[in-house]
C-alpha cells in the first residue's frame, strides 16, 4: 500500500514538472524517494509426476470436451502457456514438423515453444477430431456437442479457469489454478537442469528475475544441491 501511494504521488510529481508547475530541484526529492523492498514465500504450487497424470486421465470421458481439455491442459503444463495464450492459439501457429507453436504473448513479444514428445499423441488426437480448419485451435464446445457442429471461434480466457477447477476437482487436487501449470512447467524444466535463461526465453519474461520465481522445487532441490558440493 506504501509503494501504490508513493507511485501515485511520483506520477502527479512528474506530471507538474512536465507542465513547470513545480520546480526541478523539488521534482528531483521526491524522484529519489526509494518504495519499500520486500519478500514473501512463493505462493501457488508445482504439480508432480503424479498428479500431472491424474489431471489429464480425468480428462478421458469419452466427450468431445474431455479430447479438447486434456489436449489444453497438456499445453499448458507442457509448454507453459498462460490463459490468453490457449485461447488466442490459431491452427496457423502450429509447425507439425517442428512440433512447435510461434505466436505473439503478453507484452506483445513473439516466442517459439516446442511441445513435448510425451505430450505430442494428445495434442495429434485432438487435431484429428477437430480438423485442421484455420481458426481457433481450442474453440467452445458445449455439452453433447458433435465434432461436425464444432464451431471454431475462440474461447474466452475464463473458460480456460473452469476447465481447469473442474478438471482438478475431478482429478482431487485442490486449490488448483491455471497458472499453477505454468509454475509447472517452470519446474519441471528447472529439475530437467535447464538453463535459467532458456526457461526465461521459453516463457516470455522480460526479466529472470521474474522467471526465478516460478521456481517450486522447495527444500528437495536445497537438499540435492548442497548434498553434490563437494570441499
Amino acid at each position: 500500500t506504501i509503494n501504490l501511494y508513493l507511485y501515485a504521488m511520483k506520477g502527479v510529481a512528474r506530471e507538474a514538472f512536465s507542465n513547470v508547475v513545480m520546480p526541478q530541484v523539488a521534482y528531483l526529492k521526491i524522484s529519489l524517494i526509494r518504495g519499500l523492498s520486500y519478500q514473501r514465500l512463493p505462493t501457488g504450487q508445482s504439480l508432480t509426476t503424479h498428479q500431472c497424470k491424474k489431471l489429464l486421465n480425468v480428462c478421458d470421458d469419452n466427450t468431445l470436451s474431455g479430447l479438447r481439455d486434456k489436449a489444453l491442459l497438456a499445453l499448458m503444463m507442457g509448454c507453459g502457456l498462460r490463459r490468453a495464450e490457449i485461447t488466442s492459439l490459431q491452427m496457423e501457429h502450429w509447425d507439425p514438423k517442428e512440433s512447435a507453436f510461434t505466436f505473439i504473448g503478453k507484452g506483445n513479444k513473439q516466442r517459439k515453444v516446442y511441445l513435448p514428445p510425451d505430450l505430442e499423441p494428445i495434442f495429434d488426437s485432438w487435431i484429428s477430431v477437430r480438423g485442421s480448419t484455420e481458426g481457433s485451435i481450442f474453440p467452445p464446445i458445449h455439452k453433447g456437442q458433435k465434432k461436425e457442429s464444432i464451431k471454431i471461434c475462440n474461447m474466452l480466457p475464463c473458460s480456460v479457469y473452469r476447465i481447469v477447477k473442474r478438471r482438478a476437482k475431478a482429478a482431487k487436487i485442490p486449490t488448483l489454478t491455471p497458472h499453477d501449470l505454468r509454475r509447472t512447467f517452470a519446474s519441471r524444466m528447472l529439475e530437467a537442469g535447464i538453463d535459467l535463461f532458456v526457461l526465461q526465453q521459453s516463457m516470455g519474461h522480460a526479466s529472470i528475475a521474474v522467471t526465478a520465481r516460478y521456481d517450486r522445487r522447495g527444500d528437495k532441490a536445497k537438499v540435492k544441491a548442497a548434498r553434490s558440493l563437494h570441499f
